[in-house]
């Protein structure tokens, strides 16, 4: 008996992965954006080889992310317009992925007999590092942290009262995705923007395009060490989950030590399940757990467990926001 088409699409998912961070590498997505194209026009434009590249172009036709039509050319769908360069989607996260992390997951059996990510036991050096180590790299995470932020600023703003707020510390907040949206919905508060020199490459120019230069101020440190004071309100978002227990929870504490008696942590991370009941519901952020464990050795977390973590780091949390995406905002205080 031939397997079933779920378990063949399984056994092919390496090639399928590679077949859309290539696609997405020649931007064809956005090329076909603009009508349908045969695979020699493509191939002129993206300096490929026009045989191969229709071989990969009816590949990718096999899982729907284009359609080959009548006459022989390519066109896009629904499906490939998430890949596209000109708006958020998972162009940028693709192509990161594409990378040494892609390289990490083939070790896994590592992660799952010792608990260690496989990314340090592959390249000797953790994620982070090797990063700091490699601008072009740190600038595809960063790309693809805008890619993410701008997409979730949305839902978080959509939820989130920053009554009474006057600024707005973000914490690890790269070149300030997160920050100038929550700014540009209120015009009132003032922001810094603070994270490692790496992390900040290019948010002077996004704050400056924003019209925002006036009310964001840039600092430059490590959040394990010291976090700026004088917020009202400190944002950790996709930040915690990267790190393991120990280096969360300091994490945590450093922006404690910050924070004033009335100021408020909100810390914005994929929520967990308790267990599966949806497996599609549940894709993004149990695959980002995994991932978390296999390249940084960090991992996502129910709401209950954040509960109890932020009670670890001597943080009280008042609410959980859900909002329009698999992400939740988790408020947190000092607890004295």
């Amino acid at each position: 008996m031939m397997p079933s088409i779920e378990a063949q699409r399984l056994m092919n998912g390496f090639r399928s992965y590679q077949l859309i961070a290539a696609a997405c590498q020649l931007k064809l997505p956005d090329l076909l954006s603009l009508g349908p194209k045969s695979a020699e026009d493509l191939a002129a434009q993206t300096d490929t080889h026009a045989t191969s590249l229709r071989r990969m172009l009816r590949g990718l036709a096999t899982w729907g992310v284009f359609i080959e039509t009548a006459d022989g050319r390519f066109a896009a769908t629904s499906l490939s317009d998430h890949f596209r360069s000109d708006r958020p989607g998972l162009r940028n996260a693709t192509i990161m992925n594409s990378e040494e992390a892609y390289q990490a997951w083939g070790d896994l059996l590592y992660t799952l007999r010792t608990g260690k990510p496989a990314f340090d036991h592959l390249y000797g050096k953790g994620r982070f590092e090797a990063l700091g180590e490699n601008p072009a790299a740190a600038e595809r995470f960063n790309a693809a942290m805008v890619e993410l932020s701008t997409r979730i600023a949305k839902a978080f703003i959509a939820v989130y009262d920053f009554g009474g707020a006057r600024t707005v510390v973000d914490v690890g907040g790269g070149n300030g995705g997160m920050l100038v949206a929550v700014l540009q919905a209120h015009p009132g508060l003032r922001g810094v923007l603070f994270d490692l020199a790496q992390g900040l490459a290019g948010a002077r120019a996004k704050i400056d395009a924003a019209g925002l230069a006036d009310r964001i101020t840039l600092v430059e440190g490590s959040f394990f060490d010291k976090v700026p004071a004088g917020g009202d309100v400190y944002l950790l978002k996709s930040i915690v989950h990267d790190w393991d227990d120990d280096r969360g929870l300091a994490i945590l504490q450093t922006c404690g030590r910050a924070m004033s008696s009335e100021a408020k942590l909100v810390v914005i991370e994929r929520e967990l399940p308790e267990r599966i009941e949806s497996p599609d519901e549940a894709l993004t952020t149990v695959m980002s757990d995994l991932h978390m464990m296999v390249v940084l050795g960090g991992r996502e977390r129910t709401i209950h467990e954040y509960r109890d973590f932020l009670d670890q780091a001597g943080l009280r949390m008042t609410r959980a926001i859900h909002t329009d995406s698999e992400f939740a905002a988790i408020e947190a205080v000092v607890a004295r």
